[in-house]
């Protein structure tokens, strides 16, 4: 029996008091509390002094400010004793109180015999002195090890178990799994062992069972339901990523390094459960239509009107087949999702937003999650910091392993009591929580990996939403517009409205550019660059950076020659996170950033050999890792005409043989949709573009189509999805 000193005193706050002659007596009463341990069997109580125990039955453990008590102590404490003292607390052995058993203070039964029904409530109790401690821990897949002190009947045990194996190195014992419960049986009473959680033998049950009858590997899926043109577009490891998710039933944390195609994976994923819609995206508010356009790449057959993003709380949630939310919308959409039917499918986006059950987007995300049949969750870093925010995202996909946090704290958190509460932000048992990720619900492949596999430079355009601009921003951009379909006939009138065009798409994209670099520092990203050409841009970019206290280095055209070599050296050499935050003009060529291998473009620029340079300031020898260049576009700006015409001219000169790089759909791992349409390539030349009801997706309930010629890029909001509607550009 153990007694502690009560956690809502303080040492020294116990040491004042005793001193006082007063509070000499009630400082052993009032500041001790029961704790009960089912194993060992050890129960703490307040009033071994005022019940009239003897000496020898307790003993005071001075390091540890515990009282010690012999286990036939316990039965002579009633509930009326500690009721005498209000800050007493006394939790009696579960089903004591069935057993007739009360004795009065001073005559305690000495008699084994008599305390054996007690005893029997006591899992795991032993006599002082005699037991030695030790836990079990996973190993690899097939073994476990016993982390135990020497004694000889638990020698003894061991050298019974048939797969026992003695490491030299470590001094300890593991054995297969399937002699695991055989060894629990052997194991000797003077030995307590802490087993295997109940979640690591469940997701291994068929190696415990000795039951293990499927091949190594995973077995290819049957996609042949899926879209031809995205199956045949998987590389190998993608394949490998897919047959994983449906060799687990639709439930699994796909945690591949950035930029190996975690979207497209799930989309697959997602289209082989087809008839299990309606899917629901819940995806970082700056990448929900870098979601739908890649739902209009890889599933083309999707109708139009399937698609949709919702922008607004007031929007309606179940508006398609396919919803795409952000976390932050999505928390504040209680009664809608109360009210709406259940999404059997389920894509999470960044599954690491989910860490902290106590957020608004956690409480708002898990009822779905627990309602849904099949849950994917993409992260490239699942775990940001520490072990417990692994947490909501195992409960999400594998609820059964760990139904309680504290559970899951006290094997891999190294979860400590301390006076306010529990601490859970150690770490304890990471091999053993890795194999339980793996071979439950993780699969993550690192670029190292698959390099033979991934080319060398990976281009991805990202559509960003200008919706929260304010009313004065709107409205200068739609006077641009105006201004540049007037002045088509007339090529230097042209350039100039577009100039005009691109200097108010600037100030519309500051908001999601910001959003988006916040964004990627939450995902892990610890160096990328980021470039831009309006000073405007680049000043909210370091102010936003400042704001966050993210150390950033900024190289425009007033840094000189000196500060730009200490910054880059800052940049390379700095231990941590730092953004380089980059003017396109100024720092496209003649610096060295290969410490980073991510390049966000925030703003697009007219000639794409200068894109060019800037990609190559990270992708240059001594890079030992596959670059990723991100482009920020956004539709209804200048983007819309930038694009294409960037496209073409970096086609050209790729056809010529003046460049190995070039800007097709191909180069891209997510589609701005700037492929020429052979419809609108021939049709009313002399009007401008030409809606035949192509690319369209749903926006707020309206129908937006998208459509491109080598010139120009078009958007008009038709009242229907009709694909003979014919809009033209006014």
């Amino acid at each position: 029996m153990i007694l502690r000193p009560n956690g809502r005193f303080g040492e020294r706050r116990r040491r004042v008091l005793a001193k006082n002659s007063q509070f000499k007596n009630a400082a052993i009463w009032a500041f001790l509390s029961i704790l009960h341990r089912i194993s060992p069997f050890k129960v703490g109580i307040t009033l071994w002094k005022r019940v009239g125990f003897q000496k020898e039955t307790v003993t005071v453990h001075i390091t540890q400010s515990t009282w010690l008590l012999c286990v036939c102590v316990c039965v002579c404490v009633s509930v009326q004793d500690a009721g005498a003292l209000t800050s007493v607390f006394l939790r009696p052995l579960e089903g004591m109180e069935a057993l007739d058993m009360m004795v009065s203070p001073g005559r305690v039964p000495h008699d084994t015999v008599a305390l054996g029904p007690l005893l029997k409530l006591c899992s795991g109790w032993q006599r002082p002195g005699a037991a030695v401690q030790g836990q079990c821990v996973l190993v690899s897949p097939a073994r476990f090890e016993v982390d135990v002190g020497y004694h000889a009947d638990v020698i003894a045990a061991f050298k019974q178990t048939p797969s026992r194996c003695y490491d030299m190195n470590t001094r300890k014992w593991n054995f297969a799994l399937e002699d695991y419960r055989r060894l629990s049986k052997l194991h000797p009473a003077s030995a307590e062992v802490e087993p295997l959680p109940r979640g690591v033998v469940q997701a291994f049950r068929a190696r415990f069972d000795g039951t293990l009858v499927r091949p190594l590997g995973v077995p290819e899926a049957d996609l042949s339901a899926v879209d031809p043109s995205l199956t045949s577009s998987l590389m190998p490891f993608q394949r490998e990523g897919v047959n994983f998710a449906v060799f687990k039933e639709g439930r699994l944390l796909l945690a591949d390094d950035m930029g190996l195609g975690k979207t497209v994976q799930a989309i697959c994923i997602a289209a082989y459960y087809r008839k299990e819609w309606p899917l629901l995206v819940v995806a970082p508010s700056s990448v929900r239509f870098t979601w739908a356009e890649a739902f209009r790449r890889w599933l083309p057959l999707l109708e139009a009107d399937s698609i949709n993003v919702v922008v607004k709380a007031k929007d309606e949630l179940r508006g398609g087949l396919v919803t795409i939310v952000s976390y932050d919308l999505l928390s504040r959409m209680d009664k809608q999702q109360q009210a709406a039917k259940p999404f059997h499918v389920l894509i999470m986006d960044e599954s690491h937003f989910l860490k902290n059950m106590k957020t608004a987007r956690c409480k708002a995300a898990l009822p779905l999650l627990k309602a849904a049949r099949r849950v994917i969750l993409l992260s490239g870093t699942p775990a940001m910091s520490r072990p417990s925010e692994l947490y909501t995202q195992v409960l999400a996909v594998r609820p059964t392993l760990f139904p309680r946090f504290h559970e899951f704290g006290l094997r891999y958190c190294n979860a400590k009591q301390l006076t306010w509460g529990w601490d859970y932000s150690g770490s304890s048992h990471l091999g053993e929580l890795r194999l339980l990720l793996q071979e439950s619900l993780m699969l993550r492949r690192l670029k190292t990996e698959v390099m033979s596999q991934l080319p060398a430079k990976q281009r991805k355009v990202v559509v960003v939403t200008i919706d929260t601009v304010g009313a004065r921003t709107k409205a200068a951009l739609g006077a641009a517009a105006r201004e540049l379909a007037k002045q088509q006939s007339n090529k230097t009138k042209e350039k100039e409205a577009l100039l005009v065009f691109y200097n108010h798409t600037a100030d519309a994209k500051i908001q999601a550019i910001t959003e988006y670099i916040m964004d990627l520092l939450e995902c892990g990203r610890e160096k990328f660059l980021v470039f831009a050409h309006h000073k405007t841009v680049l000043d909210s970019i370091t102010e936003e950076l400042r704001k966050k206290s993210v150390p950033f280095i900024r190289i425009d055209g007033s840094t000189s020659s000196a500060e730009r070599h200490q910054r880059c050296e800052l940049f390379q050499h700095g231990m941590g996170s730092c953004v380089a935050v980059l003017s396109i003009t100024a720092a496209n060529m003649g610096i060295t950033l290969h410490a980073a291998n991510l390049v966000v473009f925030a703003e697009l620029f007219w000639n794409p050999g200068v894109l060019i340079q800037a990609e190559d300031r990270v992708h240059r020898i001594g890079q030992t890792s596959n670059v990723d260049i991100h482009y920020l576009v956004a539709k209804g700006t200048a983007d819309d005409h930038l694009w294409p015409m960037i496209q073409e001219k970096m086609n050209v000169l790729e056809k010529v043989g003046l460049s190995e790089s070039n800007l097709s759909d191909k180069a891209l791992s997510a589609s701005f949709h700037s492929k020429v349409s052979p419809c609108l390539d021939t049709a009313f030349p002399d009007t401008g573009a030409v809606c035949l009801g192509h690319c369209l997706y749903r926006i707020q309930g309206k129908y937006v189509c998208v459509a491109f010629t080598i010139y120009r890029h078009h958007v008009c909001v038709l009242p229907s999805p009709d694909t003979q509607t014919v809009c033209v550009l006014q």
